[in-house]
């Protein structure tokens, strides 16, 4: 079988799906029956997706609710567009790790969302309090309601989480190389396999400058580094608190640069970071924005949300029209999305991490 012709088999098997749930309704019943759409992941984390699929779609039939599910990007699109248009549809689900929840957001969804965790570091599941248990996630589709969140913007694009531009982007670009096999399929990955590409960009990324022009009224100025981090969500792998006090309900983006070059540099600054002490530091910047401008004279490694976004190639830094600046224009997107969550005692922690620094 051709990969063309299996996408085929599996679109027709999605539209059957959505065909046979409208049958099976019966003419009395004018309103159509509650359905969640389901979009997994089979190579995220440990590929434990169609588990957990399986056992997700179970639960939402124990609270009255129909699941219709989607393996491909063309299924998933055709599941977002279906979701537009029936009333019916509760909610879209993402089965997977972070790049599986950011995809799903890319399709720019009008229904609220919801994840169930089964990638590698699962922040924004972390955020949002949702656990890889698929008979609670269920339970909280059929009987609560979503909150609204703010999304990033980053030259078309949509992220939860972050945008990360240099050094961070050049050891993300690295891990996913090591990922895609020779077929072009992406394996599974843990976080041991983020080893041996931090230990290459730690000796070959040339740690080039990066320019930031924030373009908030009354509030421009211009920035320059060579690492730059741009966080809606205070998540990052590890645990690392880089912008600890970043909120995706406040209307704003937390902007951190990074000025000094280096590999020694770049250690001391994680060191700070762990420490939790990154933010006092004379190299440090950081700013709530919510539209600046990143470029740079050299080309510069790029990751949304962990996962490769390609390159800031070299801009002419007056811009074509001569009024704004060139390059990558990163800007929120207030309440842009609405997502259903778990544990809000576990969601708020960075929060209140926030208020107790005072110094938002």
């Amino acid at each position: 079988m051709t990969e063309d012709h299996g996408r085929a088999e599996g679109l027709e098997r999605l539209d059957r799906s959505f065909q046979g749930a409208e049958a099976a309704t019966p003419t009395a019943h004018r309103d159509p029956p509650p359905w969640v759409g389901v979009v997994a992941n089979r190579g995220s984390g440990s590929g434990q997706a169609r588990r957990a699929a399986d056992r997700f779609c179970r639960a939402l039939e124990s609270h009255g609710l129909a699941a219709r599910v989607a393996w491909t990007p063309e299924e998933r699109s055709l599941l977002v567009r279906a979701g537009a248009l029936d009333p019916a549809c509760r909610c879209l689900t993402a089965i997977g790790g972070d790049g599986t929840f950011a995809s799903l957001v890319n399709e720019n969804p009008t229904v609220p969302l919801a994840i169930l965790p089964t990638g590698t570091e699962n922040l924004a599941a972390r955020h949002f309090g949702s656990k890889c248990d698929p008979v609670a996630l269920a339970r909280r589709i059929a009987t609560a309601e979503p909150i609204p969140i703010d999304l990033g913007l980053a030259q078309g694009r949509r992220f939860v989480l972050m945008a990360g531009f240099g050094f961070d982007g050049d050891v993300v670009t690295r891990h996913h190389r090591s990922r895609v096999s020779h077929a072009g399929r992406i394996r599974p990955t843990h976080r041991m396999a983020y080893v041996q590409p931090i230990l290459e960009s730690s000796f070959s990324y040339p740690f080039s400058t990066i320019t930031v022009q924030v373009l908030d009224p009354g509030r421009e100025q211009t920035l320059h580094g060579t690492t730059v981090f741009i966080f809606n969500l205070p998540r990052y792998a590890l645990g690392l608190p880089f912008a600890p006090q970043a909120r995706g309900d406040d209307g704003w983006l937390d902007l951190l640069v990074f000025r000094e070059p280096g590999p020694f540099q770049a250690f001391y600054y994680l060191c700070k970071v762990f420490l939790g002490c990154h933010l006092g530091d004379p190299g440090v910047t950081h700013l709530r924005v919510k539209k600046v401008v990143v470029a740079a004279d050299r080309s510069i490694p790029v990751q949304l949300d962990g996962d490769p976004a390609g390159f800031l190639e070299p801009t002419d830094p007056t811009g074509p029209n001569g009024r704004e600046p060139a390059g990558w224009t990163i800007e929120v997107l207030p309440a842009a999305a609405r997502v259903y969550s778990g544990d809000l005692k576990q969601a708020s922690a960075p929060v209140a991490l926030a208020v107790e620094a005072g110094n938002r």
